[in-house]
């Protein structure tokens, strides 16, 4: 489950964290770990440019609001019949023609599509944000578990070091019994064989510890040698883990209501109500403001500066008389002798035209899409409510199951330490009577492997009991103490 662990790593950080550079030569903290993770993952790298995405869209929803301003023209070669864009009328020949427009659009209702889509954009900003720190929290997760993994298998090679070293003491007093006639020949090849098991023991310890570090050291991606790599060893206090009142119910609820994973569903949910309200408003009529700004110019279009007036003569016929009579008017015609030319300064300046409009868009039917993108949207909507519930469902369950596991791993554990001392004293016992002869190698190495297998579960249920209370705590109270 995903939520299971998340944050967890904050519990190991508190508890593993000290003061270390992250450098070839220095060992690395499990801090340091996390804070070179933050900046160099990749998976981390790109849910953060999720995140990035979600601010842009948020951005472009906000700036929805303002109107739009756009500049457009083109410079255009004409062959054979055109259209005079000045006169627009019908000219032969070729000629040149620059056409501008600036125009500005201006949505001023629109069912409230614009607010619900910033706000939508919002929620989606947020859910980014709180699927990045779940990503994280999984990557952290993971490091963490190799670290502690490196530190169980140390301390299981310092057993197997321990052991090799007591075998190895033992050898020597074997042989000098054996070559004194004090002991059978068949006692002194056990002792032999229990040295050589045990330096296969070393040498397996040894295999698992290289392969942690490589796990941990291929999930930073380090660039350094790989021989270079070492980590701290933090000293560990079992004693102040109590779990005293980590149980009550007032404690576990408003610890739900802190995680990211049950943040993430809220949002969710609220951006599935702002996706019914956009679907909603395709229903609503949209009023708009326009304007445009327009000028042209034409090559070779004479531009005349003096006028001169013609009187033209027009034949009417008299109703009363029925005679035929002129009727005059007098006209203003350009004259030839004043035509200069007429520069694209000059036309576009004296071309200029403008208009201003109000635009209203209603809605009456469109096969059904609007009603459609309601229903979708309203499933959506429940399909979110029903993920936040289960998300909170889960995790008070992984709180449940995290008090009882800690419990448990406390019990695993004191049962463990009891075993391992017991171990321990009986293997001193059957040294003892090995040395005097009670009892055959055989049976002393019998005892050392009850020992070594006991120790080696005392350490792991210790690491074990360790991680589970600190992700309790974690989970309860975001902080830890030790």
């Amino acid at each position: 489950m995903r939520l299971q662990f998340s944050h967890i790593f904050f519990s190991l950080v508190v508890l593993f964290a000290a003061p270390s550079a992250v450098s070839a030569q220095e060992s690395w903290s499990l801090g340091a770990c996390i804070e070179y993770a933050k900046e160099h993952n990749l998976d981390i790298q790109k849910g953060r440019n999720g995140l990035l995405l979600a601010e842009v869209d948020e951005q472009q929803s906000e700036l929805a609001f303002l109107p739009t301003l756009n500049l457009n023209g083109g410079y255009y070669w004409n062959f054979g019949l055109t259209i005079d864009p000045i006169t627009n009328t019908r000219q032969p020949g070729s000629r040149q023609t620059l056409g501008t427009t600036a125009s500005s659009n201006w949505v001023l209702l629109n069912g409230g599509r614009n607010v619900y889509q910033l706000q939508q954009a919002r929620m989606n900003s947020m859910a980014s944000l709180y699927q990045l720190q779940e990503l994280s929290n999984n990557v952290f997760l993971n490091i963490a578990s190799a670290y502690l993994q490196i530190l169980v298998n140390e301390q299981l090679l310092e057993v197997a070091k321990g052991q090799l070293e007591a075998s190895s003491q033992s050898l020597k007093r074997t042989e000098i019994l054996f070559e004194n006639g004090a002991l059978s020949k068949d006692n002194y090849l056990q002792s032999v064989a229990q040295v050589s098991s045990d330096q296969g023991n070393v040498t397996s310890a040894q295999n698992a510890v290289v392969l942690s570090k490589l796990m941990l050291y291929q999930m930073l991606q380090l660039e350094e040698g790989f021989e270079s790599f070492e980590i701290v060893t933090p000293e560990v206090d079992l004693t102040a883990s109590a779990m005293s009142g980590y149980h009550s119910e007032g404690l576990v609820e408003d610890a739900v209501g802190k995680q990211p994973g049950v943040k993430l569903a809220d949002a969710n949910v609220e951006r599935a109500k702002y996706g019914v309200k956009l679907a909603q408003s395709g229903r609503y009529p949209s009023l708009s403001f326009s304007a445009q700004l327009n000028s042209n110019y034409v090559q070779g279009l004479p531009y005349f500066t003096d006028y001169v007036s013609l009187t033209t003569y027009t034949l009417v016929e008299n109703p009363l008389t029925g005679s035929i009579e002129q009727v005059p008017s007098t006209i203003n015609v350009p004259d030839p002798a004043s035509a200069e030319k007429y520069t694209i300064t000059n036309q576009l300046q004296d071309n200029w035209n403008q208009f201003l409009g109000v635009g209203v868009q209603i809605p009456l039917f469109n096969a059904g899409q609007t009603h459609s993108a309601v229903q979708r949207a309203q499933i959506q909507l429940d399909n979110a409510t029903i993920d936040a519930l289960q998300t909170e469902v889960n995790v008070r369950q992984t709180m449940e199951r995290a008090y009882l596991d800690a419990k448990g791993a406390l019990a695993l554990y004191e049962a463990s330490q009891a075993s391992a001392e017991a171990s321990e004293l009986a293997l001193g016992n059957a040294q003892l009577n090995f040395d005097t002869g009670v009892i055959s190698a055989f049976d002393l190495s019998l005892s050392k492997n009850q020992y070594l297998a006991a120790k080696s579960r005392e350490i792991q249920s210790k690491f074990d009991y360790l991680f589970k209370v600190k992700v309790l705590e974690f989970y309860l109270f975001n902080q830890i103490t030790l």
